[in-house]
């Protein structure tokens, strides 16, 4: 296993597994439950780390994360349509409202 990102807030290292899992990349979240040790150890290493199990998937989950981060931060984000049921979704958006498709 190898680690593609790690996060201070266990709820977004959670995201950001289901983020790669949604992409096809085996990827779970550890140390999530260290969380509230910080203090008694130093708190960079409570973080939570994203693994991928094969390590050779590793360089395309950071890619994919890179983009997830990024396409968040713009708030511009382009709109798509849904390949199923057709339905314009706003760009934020990385599931249909009416069907459920993952973009």
């Amino acid at each position: 296993m190898k680690t593609v990102y790690t996060a201070a807030d266990p709820i977004m290292a959670g995201f950001i597994e289901g983020v790669l899992q949604n992409a096809g990349i085996q990827a779970h979240a550890m140390q999530a439950g260290l969380y509230g040790a910080a203090g008694e150890i130093p708190p960079n290493e409570c973080w939570a780390r994203i693994v991928v199990v094969h390590e050779n998937q590793a360089e395309h989950a950071r890619a994919v994360i890179k983009e997830y981060l990024e396409a968040e931060a713009d708030p511009r984000a382009k709109a798509w349509r849904c390949p199923r049921c057709g339905e314009e979704i706003e760009g934020q958006f990385t599931q249909c409202w009416n069907c459920g498709y993952e973009h």
